[in-house]
């Protein structure tokens, strides 16, 4: 199996002390909370949907709702949205 290998800054690297044993699921938490900001991004800037964000986070919509309430963004929804979305 292939792989990367990463270079962490020894100022980072002591934020690791003592998880060393949980890297790989620290870089997937990380990669995780990555998307969900890119697409909120997306999402508030107009550039795509709600459900359109959700599916880039690989969400599902009512999770990416709350993460949008989190990050200070206010879902808009029409009927006429749920409608687009449902199909």
């Amino acid at each position: 199996m292939g792989g990367i290998l990463v270079e962490i800054p020894e100022d980072l690297a002591k934020e690791f002390k003592g998880h060393e044993g949980h890297l790989r699921e620290i870089l997937l938490l990380g990669l995780r909370q990555l998307k969900i900001q890119e697409a909120l991004w997306l999402y508030r800037e107009g550039v795509v949907s709600l459900g359109r964000a959700a599916a880039m986070a690989g969400l599902p919509i009512r999770e990416m709702v709350r993460q949008a309430i989190a990050w200070g963004i206010k879902p808009q929804w029409s009927e006429e949205m749920v409608e687009e979305e449902l199909a």
